[in-house]
């Protein structure tokens, strides 16, 4: 698999992301496999929107891609308070039949919006690569670091 293309990097991620946030809705594994994989899930999940919003969607938006830019933040606000109440829920050690609605929901979410991303805005992203060889954004992704207490641009105040 060719990692060095945004696309892949990304999709990588979609999938660890979706088999730790499933394995809570499925059941699939030991109580404190599945609560340690969904916690792991949403770490990643809260690092990779970060990554996507600071370092791949602002180059894009500026090639024409604003409106599905937009679309895509909009849908990380709509997964965010999914997110947050999951971690709580994790860090105070819920067991799976209470994270399992949630768990649900930030799934569907994920399912609605990973096919749209990667179809559209990964695609850009790896066209985006050659035709701009003094912004890499691949580098650029490897490079964004998510801060303390970092927000997604369109999470419900």
């Amino acid at each position: 698999m060719d990692t060095a293309l945004p696309s892949k990097l990304l999709a990588v991620q979609h999938h660890q992301i979706d088999q730790g946030v499933a394995g809570i809705v499925d059941g699939s594994g030991t109580p404190a496999a599945l609560a340690a994989a969904l916690a792991a899930a949403l770490q990643l999940l809260r690092q990779h929107l970060y990554v996507e919003e600071a370092a791949l969607f602002p180059p894009l938006a500026k090639t024409g891609l604003a409106m599905p830019v937009f679309v895509m933040q909009r849908e990380h606000g709509q997964m965010w308070p999914l997110i947050t109440g999951l971690e709580a829920a994790c860090a105070a050690g819920t067991g799976r039949d209470a994270l399992r609605a949630d768990a649900d929901k930030l799934l569907m979410l994920l399912k609605m919006h990973n096919p749209k991303e990667e179809q559209i805005v990964y695609a850009a992203a790896d066209r985006y690569e050659p035709a701009h060889p003094d912004a890499p954004l691949v580098a650029a992704m490897a490079a964004a670091h998510m801060p303390d207490g970092w927000v997604c641009a369109n999470a419900p105040h």
